[in-house]
């Protein structure tokens, strides 16, 4: 067949390629959002003076990832919660809330983070405690939730994907972490610590390692290495084995202090 007699894309097939070309431009630009997301976070907890500090930073990184307008952190103390780190027109620091109506649901063993929209929240002060949206996530460590992680908003912005919501969730586990353990050792390495810790590392164990930050279950790890799900469980039990970590989270605070990329 010559060149002129071979048949043109279509108008349809050209709009769908570029349909699928955004697709994929939007993907890669949020997996490396949520990246950064839980790679500043980490590097919060490693690098700010104290806790305090800190959980104000990492509360800053969710409320810029979901684009909100004001936050908090709450941690769990008896029947109530109290504010530990603030942005916006919300409780400040230190006023304490009693556990109740949705915050008591989202602290339940099993419970998942809370999106509700157009509400009146409890944690607001100001003008109106009236939000766009409110979403809640455990504070989740150890098998069970040691306080909330509040993100709200005035107006109205795009609701969280599923793998948004993953990210936050992971963002609040590392939270969660640094209120269980504040006096801890911080997670960042000297340089000739860090190539020490991943030599031990085999070549397929530090791509998992690498994906670990994005939150990715055994399965997605899975798929995404073309491995099956039990050798991607293994190479995780490893990991946590040879970085002397207990659980993901902090095997992930590792990976991304130490600049990893999935």
């Amino acid at each position: 067949m010559s060149a002129s007699a071979r048949p043109k894309p279509s108008v349809d097939s050209a709009a769908t390629s570029a349909r699928v070309l955004r697709e994929r431009f939007r993907n890669a630009e949020g997996d490396a959002g949520r990246l950064r997301l839980l790679e500043a976070t980490a590097l919060a907890f490693a690098e700010e003076s104290s806790l305090k500090s800190a959980l104000a930073a990492a509360l800053a990184q969710g409320l810029r990832f979901l684009t909100a307008d004001c936050g908090l952190v709450l941690g769990q103390d008896g029947g109530a919660l109290t504010v530990l780190a603030a942005h916006g027109e919300v409780l400040p620091v230190g006023a304490r809330i009693p556990v109740g109506g949705v915050l008591a649901a989202v602290l339940r063993p099993s419970a998942q983070p809370s999106l509700r929209e157009h509400i009146e929240s409890r944690l607001r002060v100001g003008r109106s405690p009236e939000v766009a949206f409110e979403l809640l996530l455990p504070l989740r460590q150890g098998g069970r939730a040691h306080g909330v992680l509040a993100l709200m908003s005035e107006r109205r912005r795009l609701a969280p994907t599923a793998e948004d919501l993953r990210a936050l969730q992971a963002l609040a586990a590392l939270i969660a972490t640094a209120i269980q353990h504040p006096a801890g050792p911080r997670p960042r390495l000297g340089k000739r610590e860090a190539s020490a810790t991943l030599a031990q590392l085999s070549p397929r164990e530090q791509q998992v390692l690498a994906l670990l930050p994005r939150g990715l279950s055994n399965a997605e790890i899975a798929q995404q290495l073309g491995i099956a799900t039990g050798t991607a469980k293994i190479h995780v039990e490893r990991i946590l084995h040879k970085l002397g970590v207990s659980d993901r989270t902090q095997a992930a605070v590792r990976a991304t202090v130490w600049g990893f990329r999935a």
